[in-house]
Formats: structure tokens, C-alpha cells, sequence
């Protein structure tokens, strides 16, 4: 039989958890306790521990009665109704809302981890659940609630997550399956935050820079090979390169740091930059031909000569 939850139970009601049941609602018409009359209805509840207890916990009470959504500040026997639970706490927090939780999911009740954590916090998550009756599904988030609600895109991972991915795009989200393996889809979005939070500082060294200088323009318009290339295939192709090119790049590295002082600029982002290069360079890896090799061979040298320990 299909998986066809009647009741879900949101953890955590800040931005994710009420952009989720704003979506549901709109959606599929889930709602808070049911009424008379009601033919097998389909509802939702909340937990979230900040309930009441500050502006913040106000704030999203008021939110949840808006919604007709039984909101409560503990874990507590109603839980047990529910046959799916989204948790969708802070990172720091995703733990103790999965040992919290475990104990009172009731049997095949699948248990979707929305939280920021790494792939080994995953894990740990999953085995807190596996204690239980419940079924863990690693869901990751690759975009944000604030614009897109309840249609962010999620990558889900699990050996119980086919099920899931099928209801959830059912009903409203934007999800993909990612495979059966527990901890990936989070992993992935780890390493995505590597990349785009890593560009996010360059953007603001560099920009900064660039605005000082009275030049921004011109360096936003000189990334038109970035442009054409779209975003993985450049990232690709200066890993590839940087196999060759790593010692002409940390020499100029080197001059970026010192144009950014010259504005004022504290280099930080780019001194880190020069260090990574310099690194490369200690481990004589330039191939003797000057050929550019493929992203599999570059990833292999780079693991076992560059950056050790895996």
C-alpha cells in the first residue's frame, strides 16, 4: 500500500516548519484538530520548544493558531499519532529533537531530518530513530524557505526514502531521490556550502575591493568564461588546470593579496587562497608534458599528494 500519512508532525516551527505547513495547507488542505464531520482528515501538528518563551516563541505560536495548527511546547503523547514527522530544528538541535522524538514514534512512522548537519551527524540522528519505531529519511534543503516555501528543492537519501519522495511531490514539494545510502543528500549540501559560501566571501572581498577602486562593473562583466561554462563546468575546469597551473596561480595570489591591502582590504579569503596553492607547489605534482588531465585523474593526484588523510 501506498505510504499515505494522515497526521504530520512538524519539529521546529520557525521559518522551515511554517513555510511547510503554509504549503500543506495550501496544498492538500491539511489542518489543525479535526472538526465534525470530518472524513478521515488529514492534520497537522506542531512542536517547537521556543513556544511562548521569548518574542520570537510568540511570534510563531500566533503563527501556528493562524494556521488552526495544535502547537505544544514539549514532546508529548501526541506525537505518537503522527505517521510522518518532518524535523526541521536548527543543526545544533537536530539530536536532541531525534532522542526526544524516538521513543514516542509510533511503529513505521517515517521521521524526515531536515536539519543542517553533516553527513556523521546524520547518522547519529538516524541511529537515535533506529532505536525507536521509526523510519529515518536524510533530507537536505538546497534552497530557502523565505522565497520559495514549501517548493525549496530537497535531495532525500535512505533506504526508506522512495516512499517518501513519491508523497512528498505529491503533495506540494519539489523533492529528488538521491539514493538509499543514509547521510548523502546532507553531505551534499556540506559540500555545496564549501563552494557557494566559499564564493559568497571572495564575492565580498573582491567586491568590496572592486567598489573602492571604482571598478565593479568591470569586474562583474570580465567573468564571461564563468558565464559560458555555467557554474560545475567552470569549478571543473579550474580544478583540472589547477593541477598545471597552481604555481603561476599562488605567485599572482600573492599580488591579489597585496592590491586588496592597498585598498584597504583585510585579504583574508584570498591570503587562505595562497596558502592552498602553495601547498600544490610543495608537492612538485606539474605533470613534465604541461597536459591538462581529466577531472578523475586531477581528484586522484590531488588526494593522494596534495591533501592527505582520507
Amino acid at each position: 500500500m501506498a505510504f499515505s500519512p494522515r497526521v504530520i508532525a512538524l519539529l521546529g516551527f520557525g521559518e522551515a516548519g511554517s513555510a511547510i505547513a503554509r504549503g500543506l495547507a495550501a496544498e492538500g488542505g491539511w489542518r489543525g484538530p479535526s472538526k465534525p464531520g470530518d472524513n478521515a482528515p488529514r492534520r497537522l501538528i506542531a512542536i517547537d520548544t521556543a513556544l511562548d518563551k521569548d518574542a520570537r516563541g510568540t511570534a510563531l505560536g500566533k503563527v501556528a493558531r493562524g494556521l488552526d495548527i495544535a502547537i505544544a511546547d514539549g514532546y508529548t503523547e501526541a506525537l505518537s499519532e503522527a505517521d510522518l514527522v518532518i524535523c526541521a530544528v536548527q543543526g545544533e538541535h537536530a539530536l536532541s529533537a531525534a532522542q526526544s522524538a524516538a521513543p514516542l514514534l509510533k511503529k513505521g512512522a517515517h521521521y524526515l531530518d531536515l536539519c543542517t548537519v553533516t553527513g556523521k551527524m546524520s547518522d547519529e540522528d538516524r541511529a537515535e530513530i533506529g532505536k525507536g519505531a521509526g523510519l529515518y529519511v536524510d533530507v537536505a534543503v538546497m534552497g530557502g524557505f523565505f522565497k520559495q516555501g514549501i517548493k525549496a528543492p530537497m535531495l532525500v537519501a535512505g533506504e526508506d526514502a522512495a516512499e517518501a519522495v513519491a508523497w512528498m511531490n505529491d503533495n506540494g514539494f519539489v523533492a529528488t531521490l538521491l539514493g538509499p545510502k543514509p547521510g548523502s543528500a546532507s553531505s551534499v549540501k556540506m559540500l555545496r556550502s564549501t563552494l557557494v559560501k566559499g564564493i559568497e566571501a571572495l564575492g565580498v572581498e573582491a567586491l568590496v575591493a572592486a567598489q573602492r577602486q571604482g571598478i565593479l562593473d568591470e569586474v562583474l562583466g570580465c567573468l564571461g568564461d564563468a558565464d559560458s561554462m555555467g557554474l560545475s563546468g567552470f569549478i571543473t575546469m579550474l580544478v583540472q588546470t589547477h593541477v598545471v597551473h597552481a604555481h603561476r596561480r599562488w605567485e599572482e595570489m600573492g599580488l591579489v593579496a597585496q592590491t586588496l591591502r592597498e585598498t584597504g582590504v583585510d585579504p583574508l579569503m584570498t591570503e587562505a587562497i595562497e596558502r592552498s596553492h602553495r601547498r600544490t607547489v610543495d608537492a612538485h605534482i606539474a605533470p613534465a608534458d604541461g597536459q591538462v588531465p581529466s577531472l578523475e585523474d586531477a581528484l586522484r593526484i590531488l588526494s593522494e599528494k596534495v591533501i592527505r588523510g582520507g
